[in-house]
C-alpha cells in the first residue's frame, strides 16, 4: 500500500470513527431503556453539583448514594437492551481515588504484561505473533491468578494484529464464576474517544519521551553446553504511574457490569523505532470498590462526589472508612472524638457501624419508628473534665483536696484579719517610748509587706491559671521587698551608728530609709514587670503519682532568679545582724530583728529546696505544695510579726497605767518621760566602739528630748578615751626616762580625779547648762586605741 493511499484510508477511518461516536451517542439517547439519570446528577464527564461540606450532606434533601446506587441498579436491571460499549459512567470525583490506593497491586499485573509485550512484538518470531491462543491464554493467567482482578484484556489499536480491524483477547468472571475469554472487539468498537480506558492510554503513548528504555544483554543458548554470543537488549517499558484508571462506566457486551479499568499501554517495534500498538489492562467490579462517605480532607488532590454524605452525628462522632464493603452505602463507622468515649463499655468493637446507621436513617426518612432520632442513640458520652481521650467516666484529673485547702484558708485570713488590729496598736501608742525607739512609721510598712506575703495564699486556694501564677509571683515579691527590705533597713541604720568612733551624731532618720526602700521596690516591680511581659508564667500539666494528671504554676529561670536574689538579700541582712550583734538597743529589738532575718533565710533556702522536688520530673501534688506555702508562711511571716510586735504588746499591756513604783518600766514606757542616768551602768555596757548607739532612732523632731541622757554618755565616753591616752602617754614617756613630763602628767590626773562623782553637785562642770558627771576610778588599767 502506497503512501497517498494510506493516508486516504486513515482520513477515511477517522470519519468512520466520527461517525461511530455520534451513532453511539444517538443510540444511548433513544435506544436504552434505562430511565434518565436525575438532572443534578450527571452521569457523563460535567461536574456535580452536589454539596461537598461535610456537615451539609446529613441535612440536604440529596441523598447522593442514594441516587448513584439508583442508577447503578437500573443500568444493570437493563443491560439485555443497552447499546454495546462504555459510554455510560457515573463521572469524575467518584471512585479513581480507590482505585490508586487499593488496586495497585492488581495494576502492576498489567505493567508487568504490557512489558512482557513490547518484547513479544520486538524479537518474536512470526509463529509466535500470529497465534491467537498465547494471548488469550495470557488474559486467562491474569483473571486466573488474583480473585479481585473481574477481567482482563490485551486490546490492539487499528491493524496492528495480522489483518484484523481491531483484536482485543478478553478475560472475565461470569456470574456461575466461570471465566470466559472472548475478542471484546466482536462486540463494540473501543476506538475513539467514548471509550476512556483506550483512548487516554493510546493518547500518552504518543509521547516516547516520557517513557524509561532499559538496556542490557542476553546471552542466548548455542548448544547443550554453551551460550552463544552476546546480544545488546534494550527496549521501552513502562510503569504503574504511565498507566490509567478511567472513571467507572457500564461495560455493556463485556462484562455487562459496573467497573473500573486501569489500562497501560505497550509497544510495537518496526523500522528502529517504537510505536504504539495497544494496551493491557484490568478490570475492577466496581461491587468491589468501597463508597468513601466520609468527609474529604484539605489535602485530597482529587473530588469526592460522596464525600461528607455519613450519617455519623457529628456531636460526638467522627466517620472513619471501612474497606471491603464495596460499592454500598454504609461503608463506614462512627468513631467516637477526642474527649468523648463509647458507651457500651463491655464491647469489643468501640464504634457505630455505618450500615446500621443507613438502615436507621432510611426508616427515619420513611417516617417510621427508629433509633436514629433517640437523644442518646449512636452518641458518645463525655470523657471527665481534663480527659483528651478515655475509655469510661474515670477522671484523668486529680480532685483537689478543698476540704483541706478551705482549712488553711480561713486560718490565713484569720491571722491575715490581725493586721489591721497591729496598725491600730502603732497609731494608738505612737507616742509610748516602747514603740517610739522602733519608728512607728517603719512598722506600719512592714506590716503592709507582710499583708502581700499572706495574699498567695489566698489566691493559690483557686486552681491554677495564668492570671492567679502572675498574682502569685507579685504578691510574694512585693510582700518580701517591702517587709523584709524595711527590717534589713533598720538593722543597717543600726550598725552604721555603731561603727562611728567619735562623738559626732550620726543623723539617718525615718524618711532616709523610706527612700531607700522606695528604691528597693522599685527595682523589685521593674523585675516583676520584665517576667510578666517577657516570661509570662504557664500553666503546665504534671502527673500525680496515681497517675492522674495535675495543673500548677510553671518554674522558669525568672523563678530560680528571683529566689537567688532573695538568699542574696537575705545574706546581707544576715551579715548586718552580726555586725550589731554586740550594739546596745532599747528593748532588744535588734536581736529581735536578728531573729527573723535568720529565720527567713534558714526557710526560704528550705522552701525552694523543696520546690524543686514538687516539680517534674518528681510526681506534682498541688495540694502539699499549697500546705507546704502555707507553713512557710507562718514559719516566717506569722514569726516575723510576732517577734516584732508581741514584746512590744507585752511590755506595754502589763505597764502601762502603773505608778511610779513601778521604776524603770514606768519611765520607758510613760510619754515624755526620761530615763535616769548611770555612769557606771554605761561604762559597762560593752564595748568601747559606739558612742550613741542607743539615739540610732530619733526623728528630727524629737531628737532634743531623746538625746539627752545619750550625751552626757557621749560625754563621759571621751573623758574615758581621753583618760586612757593620757595613760598610755605617761607609761610610753617613763620608758624613756622623761621624769619631768610624768609629774606634769600626774598633777593632769589628780586634777581629773578631783572632778569625780564623789564631789557635791554644785562643784560639778557644767556643759549647755547640763551637769555633766565624769568618774574615772573604774578604769584602773589602760587598754590600747
Amino acid at each position: 500500500m502506497s503512501f497517498s493511499e494510506l493516508h486516504c484510508f486513515r482520513s477515511v477511518y477517522q470519519c468512520l470513527c466520527l461517525l461511530s461516536s455520534i451513532s453511539n451517542i444517538v443510540s444511548s439517547m433513544l435506544n436504552y431503556s434505562a430511565e434518565s439519570p436525575p438532572p443534578y446528577i450527571s452521569v457523563s464527564n460535567v461536574p456535580y453539583t452536589v454539596p461537598q461540606s461535610p456537615n451539609t450532606s446529613v441535612t440536604s434533601d440529596i441523598d447522593v448514594v442514594a441516587e448513584f446506587l439508583k442508577i447503578v441498579a437500573k443500568y444493570e436491571q437493563n443491560k439485555e437492551t443497552c447499546k454495546a460499549g462504555t459510554q455510560f459512567n457515573l463521572g469524575k470525583g467518584v471512585i479513581k481515588q480507590y482505585g490508586k490506593n487499593r488496586f495497585k497491586q492488581q495494576a502492576l499485573v498489567a505493567v508487568n504484561r504490557a512489558n512482557f509485550l513490547t518484547r513479544i512484538w520486538q524479537e518474536a518470531e512470526p509463529q509466535v505473533l500470529n497465534s491467537e491462543y498465547l494471548f488469550y491464554t495470557q488474559v486467562r493467567n491474569i483473571v486466573e491468578g488474583d480473585d479481585e482482578i473481574f477481567a482482563a484484556g490485551n486490546c490492539y489499536d487499528w491493524m496492528e494484529f495480522k489483518d484484523y480491524y481491531l483484536f482485543c483477547p478478553y478475560a472475565y468472571r461470569q456470574e456461575d464464576g466461570r471465566i470466559n475469554v472472548k475478542d471484546l472487539s466482536v462486540e463494540y468498537d473501543y476506538l475513539g474517544n467514548t471509550s476512556e480506558f483506550f483512548y487516554s492510554a493510546r493518547l500518552n503513548a504518543g509521547k516516547l519521551q516520557n517513557f524509561n528504555f532499559t538496556n542490557g544483554t542476553a546471552q542466548p543458548r548455542y548448544n547443550q553446553s554453551q551460550h552463544g554470543e552476546v546480544i545488546d537488549d534494550s527496549s521501552i517499558t513502562v510503569t504503574y504511574e504511565d498507566g490509567h484508571w478511567s472513571k467507572p462506566y457500564f461495560d455493556c457486551g463485556g462484562g455487562d457490569i459496573w467497573m473500573m479499568t486501569y489500562t497501560v499501554p505497550f509497544f510495537g517495534y518496526k523500522n528502529g523505532t517504537f510505536k504504539f500498538k495497544g494496551t493491557s489492562g484490568i478490570d475492577i467490579d466496581l461491587d468491589k470498590v468501597d463508597i468513601d462517605q466520609c468527609p474529604q480532607s484539605d489535602d485530597a488532590t482529587e473530588p469526592n462526589v460522596f464525600a461528607g454524605s455519613a450519617r455519623c452525628k457529628p456531636e460526638t462522632t467522627k466517620c472513619e472508612p471501612l474497606r471491603g464493603l464495596g460499592f454500598k452505602r454504609g461503608s463506614y463507622k462512627c468513631v467516637c472524638k477526642d474527649g468523648f468515649y463509647f458507651p457500651v463499655l463491655d464491647q469489643l468493637d468501640k464504634y457505630f457501624n455505618g450500615s446500621e446507621i443507613e438502615n436507621e436513617y432510611e426508616k427515619k426518612m420513611k417516617g417510621v419508628e427508629n433509633k436514629y432520632d433517640d437523644l442518646f442513640a449512636y452518641q458518645c458520652f463525655m470523657c471527665e473534665p481534663g480527659c483528651i481521650t478515655c475509655d469510661d467516666h474515670s477522671p484523668c484529673v486529680l480532685t483537689l483536696n478543698w476540704v483541706m485547702r478551705s482549712i488553711l484558708l480561713a486560718i490565713s485570713i484569720l491571722i491575715l484579719c490581725g493586721t489591721p488590729l497591729l496598725v491600730w496598736f502603732t497609731v494608738q501608742y505612737r507616742d509610748v517610748k516602747v514603740l517610739k525607739a522602733a519608728s512607728p512609721v517603719l512598722m506600719r510598712i512592714i506590716l503592709l509587706g507582710a499583708f502581700f506575703l499572706y495574699c498567695p495564699l489566698i489566691v493559690g486556694y483557686f486552681e491554677a491559671s495564668v492570671v492567679t501564677c502572675i498574682l502569685r509571683f507579685w504578691f510574694r515579691e512585693i510582700g518580701f521587698s517591702i517587709s523584709y527590705g524595711a527590717l534589713l533597713l533598720k538593722t543597717w541604720r543600726i550598725s552604721v551608728v555603731f561603727r562611728v568612733r567619735s562623738a559626732q551624731r550620726v543623723k539617718i532618720s525615718d524618711g532616709d530609709l523610706i527612700k531607700r526602700l522606695l528604691l528597693i521596690t522599685v527595682v523589685c516591680a521593674a523585675y516583676l514587670t520584665a517576667r510578666t511581659i517577657a516570661g509570662t508564667p504557664r500553666v503546665v500539666e504534671g502527673k500525680h503519682v496515681n497517675g492522674l494528671k495535675t495543673y500548677q504554676c510553671s518554674s522558669d529561670w525568672w523563678d530560680h532568679s528571683a529566689a537567688i536574689a532573695e538568699l542574696l538579700f537575705l545574706l546581707w541582712g544576715v551579715r548586718l545582724c552580726i555586725v550589731v550583734r554586740k550594739a546596745p538597743s532599747e528593748f532588744n529589738e535588734s536581736r529581735f530583728i536578728s531573729w527573723a532575718i535568720y529565720n527567713e533565710t534558714l526557710l526560704s533556702l528550705f522552701l525552694n529546696v523543696s520546690m524543686i522536688f514538687l516539680q517534674d520530673p518528681f510526681p506534682a501534688n498541688p495540694d502539699l505544695m499549697y500546705l507546704v506555702i502555707f507553713i512557710h508562711t507562718q514559719l516566717t511571716t506569722t514569726v516575723t510579726l510576732a517577734f516584732l510586735f508581741g514584746s512590744k504588746m507585752y511590755l506595754v499591756y502589763k505597764y502601762r497605767g502603773k505608778g511610779e513604783s513601778n521604776g524603770t518600766h514606768n519611765t520607758m514606757l510613760n510619754k515624755g518621760s526620761k530615763p535616769t542616768f548611770n555612769a557606771k551602768q554605761s561604762v559597762n555596757m560593752g564595748s568601747g566602739h559606739s558612742n550613741n548607739a542607743g539615739c540610732y532612732n530619733y526623728t528630727d523632731r524629737q531628737e532634743d528630748t531623746e538625746c539627752d541622757s545619750l550625751l552626757e554618755k557621749d560625754i563621759q565616753e571621751e573623758f574615758r578615751r581621753l583618760y586612757t591616752q593620757l595613760e598610755t602617754l605617761k607609761q610610753r614617756n617613763m620608758k624613756i626616762g622623761n621624769r619631768h613630763l610624768q609629774h606634769k602628767l600626774s598633777a593632769m590626773t589628780e586634777a581629773a580625779q578631783k572632778d569625780s562623782p564623789k564631789q557635791s553637785p554644785s562643784s560639778s562642770p557644767l556643759l549647755n547648762g547640763k551637769r555633766v558627771i565624769i568618774n574615772l576610778d573604774l578604769f584602773k588599767e589602760s587598754s590600747p586605741l
